[in-house]
């Protein structure tokens, strides 16, 4: 039956575009990326929504429209044709797979989950494969495209159609590896569907994007569903959540596990045994760990395997390093939850004069600021209080959240300019000061109601320093 609604819904996109030489540039599911000769695929739930998304696309002059409920062409002042489709949610992601599977080219596919580490990961495991030689291409926050060549992704886990569109070029490329980063809320919304992995890694699971889950458990389960689309899972097993979890239901994934601490399960060798930069070995020991666990199960030798490792490239944006000899050390992460705040407090030794710059991002989960913000504070002898991505959130609102974690005792400054609170850092630190500079990373923007502000925490301290 869903065989002959797919061979329908092909049909009617074939019959009513042309001129394009891609099957996926015959349809557009975005009603504001519509081109001429595109058929519009209605695909949201809410039927309000898709009534306006149809108006859009024909103003857009969209050539015909598919949806899963009948309208009017009357109400949309329209002659275009159009198709229903009952539950066409639930089959149109196997009109992008059936044109992947077209492909003689195959490539192994790597799914990559959890709290804290996702990035790094991502990266760290691209660039020990392409130390290999192996072509490898990456869809993850920190960009899209074929390593070390990424382009600027604004998700972490984007849209389906971008998703198969990069998977369908790393094909055409003759890609060796495809690494995904699968977000919570892309694995939830099923932007990953019809992709099975050869691998997935579970880095951690830690409360976060409650906002959106509204329970851990709903968070928890959005994560393993990664599991019923993988062929082999690695799991972390020094994750607490990871250790605790009954994955017996999976009995169509073969599961490994990977420790620092202990030995057994089905771990490999711990971080001590092979060498690499002390910087990464030291900050990124789990991702290692997993990382090394997959080139082992894809027979790589233990020299090749070694020689990769030892050239691997700091991951820019975390755990970032800079020394100054009069103004002091700035360490800049990407750290957003409480469990990546406590960890990056424990890599470095904070008994001296403690800074911390940091926000908390709008229209995401409230209660982490409170929490974020009492271990700023344990851990820092001075605080400024500054804007991550506020969205459409007042500034005033969410700093009246993270006080609510500060002690009122406490040295702290609020700055709603981050350039201007990082000026003001930078002018009061001295030799031996360790500051933070948590939340961005590497972006290179603040996201501000619609705006996109252009801002990057690493360039704006390395030009103070030149005109040091």
């Amino acid at each position: 039956m869903q065989q002959n609604k797919l061979n329908v819904l092909i049909n009617f996109i074939l019959n009513n575009s042309k001129h394009k030489k891609k099957f996926f540039d015959r349809f557009e599911i975005d009603s504001r990326k519509i081109n001429n000769n595109q058929v519009f695929l209605s695909i949201d739930d809410d039927v309000a929504k898709n009534s306006k998304n149809i108006k859009n696309a024909i103003k857009n002059n969209a050539s015909a429209v598919i949806t899963f409920s009948p309208f009017s062409r009357i109400d949309k002042r329209t002659i275009i044709p159009f198709l229903v489709v009952e539950n066409l949610n639930e089959i149109y992601y196997k009109i992008y797979l059936k044109s992947i599977e077209k492909h003689n080219h195959r490539a192994k596919t790597i799914g990559i989950t959890g709290t804290n580490g996702k990035t790094s990961t991502v990266l760290l495991l691209a660039n020990a494969l392409t130390n290999l030689k192996k072509k490898v291409g990456v869809i993850s926050s920190e960009g899209i495209g074929i390593y070390p060549k990424l382009k600027e992704n604004n998700y972490t886990t984007p849209t389906i159609d971008i998703i198969y569109k990069s998977y369908d070029n790393f094909l055409n490329n003759q890609c060796d590896y495809i690494i995904f980063e699968c977000s919570s809320q892309g694995l939830h919304q099923g932007r990953l569907k019809g992709i099975f992995f050869d691998y997935s890694i579970i880095t951690n699971i830690f409360s976060d994007h409650l906002d959106y889950h509204k329970t851990f458990k709903e968070y928890i389960n959005s994560k393993l569903s990664i599991l019923n689309q993988s062929k082999v899972a690695i799991l972390n097993y020094d994750s607490p959540t990871l250790k605790k979890i009954d994955l017996s239901i999976f009995k169509e994934t073969k599961i490994h596990y990977v420790s620092d601490n202990i030995k057994g399960q089905d771990s490999y060798q711990n971080i001590n045994s092979f060498q690499t930069k002390e910087s990464i070995k030291k900050f990124h020991s789990s991702s290692i760990l997993l990382i090394k666990s997959i080139m082992k199960l894809e027979g790589f030798t233990d020299i090749s395997i070694k020689k990769s490792l030892t050239n691997l490239s700091t991951v820019k944006g975390r755990r970032n390093i800079i020394f100054t000899k009069t103004k002091g050390t700035y360490i800049i992460d990407y750290a957003h939850t409480a469990q990546s705040y406590k960890e990056i407090y424990k890599d470095f030794n904070t008994n001296g004069s403690v800074t911390t710059l940091f926000g908390c991002g709008g229209d995401r989960d409230k209660t982490k600021r409170k929490i974020t913000a009492k271990i700023v504070d344990k851990y820092s002898s001075n605080i400024f209080i500054t804007e991550d991505n506020s969205r459409s959130e007042k500034f005033t609102t969410i700093v009246k959240d993270i006080l609510e974690g500060i002690n009122r005792n406490s040295h702290y400054t609020i700055q709603k300019s981050r350039k201007k609170a990082l000026k003001n850092l930078f002018i009061q630190s001295r030799r031996n000061d360790i500051n933070f500079i948590l939340g961005k990373g590497s972006e290179n923007y603040i996201v501000k109601g619609k705006q996109k502000i252009k801002h990057n925490d690493i360039s704006y301290i390395l030009d103070m320093i030149k005109k040091t």
